[in-house]
């Protein structure tokens, strides 16, 4: 059963709103804000009264949860995302039992709000995760086929991401690259390789767990990623020091370079060793994937073109590439500037 109340808010410069919740079993699905109290008491009442009109008139309300629309999705999903099912997880933990007719706009920030306090790409990314779940459910319902009510409208359309610098890249100083290394080294096993392989070759760390011993050419020091970001299988380059330290572990076969030790056909996450590698070698605010960065801005800085670069990373475009531009443009300046420093400096 459906009831609403009213609450006061005042705002930053004093002024006064009311704010009118409708709530069923509890939980807030609907709430709109107005200037006169009157107003948010007609509009709760109005959308109770519409409510209780469609169910005299036998109009089918929705009935399904979202706990069983995440199941439906994961079934149909074939995409090739390695987080969604946690990210899919996550959500169906949040709305859970809620029917989808009730998950509105305020409800889908309100669950949000916890993940305003991390990266704006993580809170955009669980929302981008939402939308595509509610959109399957869009699909069901222009399903001729389909008998039973879902929606006819996305509410996720209404909520809007946070702004995402992407042009910010974080690499490794010339201290903290030892550092890391030593303190990965002193953690040691595969932990080691793992953070050595993505340092070295500039894989994402995707592809490193999808790798499997027979995608490994030993002869010629590469590495066969057919499971990419973009969907182009592409070669990557193992420098013989990464390579050295592979060949302790070679194995032949089709097992996973990085196994989990409960079931081989899933890989290790190595989170807890990530995390107090981090800690040891007193590293902050540098992810997994930074190491990626590292690898193009260290590529960069030693004067290799945008085009190399983008080929060893896997980029499709140069768009992509272009954020370590200036790296590389500083490096030819420092070329520059001694060569004609010292030539001029012998004439004059």
């Amino acid at each position: 059963m459906l009831n609403f109340h009213i609450r006061k808010i005042i705002l930053k410069n004093g002024d006064t709103r009311y704010r009118a919740i409708i709530t069923k079993s509890g939980n807030d699905i609907k709430s709109k804000t107005f200037r006169r109290k009157a107003d948010a008491k007609t509009w709760g009442t109005r959308t109770i009264l519409d409510h209780q009109e469609n169910e005299a008139k036998g109009i089918t309300p929705c009935a399904v949860t979202f706990s069983r629309l995440a199941d439906e999705y994961m079934q149909w999903w074939t995409g090739k995302d390695h987080d969604r099912a946690r990210l899919v997880l996550w959500w169906e933990q949040s709305l859970s039992k809620i029917l989808l007719s009730d998950i509105t706009p305020e409800l889908i920030r309100g669950a949000l709000k916890a993940k305003k306090s991390l990266a704006p790409a993580t809170y955009n990314k669980h929302l981008a995760v939402l939308s595509a779940i509610l959109d399957y459910a869009t699909l069901q319902q222009e399903d001729d086929s389909v008998f039973e009510q879902y929606i006819e409208e996305n509410p996720c359309k209404r909520v809007r991401s946070l702004k995402v610098d992407n042009k910010i890249v974080r690499y490794l100083s010339d201290e903290e690259k030892p550092r890391l290394l030593k303190a990965a080294k002193n953690i040691g096993g595969k932990f080691y390789l793992k953070v050595l392989m993505a340092l070295t070759t500039g894989m994402r760390k995707g592809e490193l767990e999808g790798l499997r011993w027979k995608d490994i050419d030993f002869d010629n020091g590469l590495a066969l990623l057919s499971d990419t970001k973009n969907g182009v299988p592409r070669h990557t380059p193992i420098p013989s020091v990464t390579m050295d330290e592979l060949k302790k572990y070679r194995e032949i076969g089709n097992g996973l370079l990085f196994p989990s030790s409960t079931n081989p056909n899933k890989p290790f996450d190595y989170k807890k060793q990530w995390a107090n590698c981090l800690k040891a070698a007193n590293i902050k605010n540098f992810r997994w994937h930074d190491m990626r960065h590292d690898v193009a801005s260290t590529l960069a800085r030693d004067g290799k073109t945008l085009k190399e670069i983008a080929e060893i990373l896997g980029h499709k475009s140069l768009v992509s590439t272009d954020r370590y531009a200036h790296l590389s443009t500083a490096h030819k300046s420092q070329v520059l500037n001694e060569t004609m420093s010292k030539a001029i400096s012998q004439i004059i």
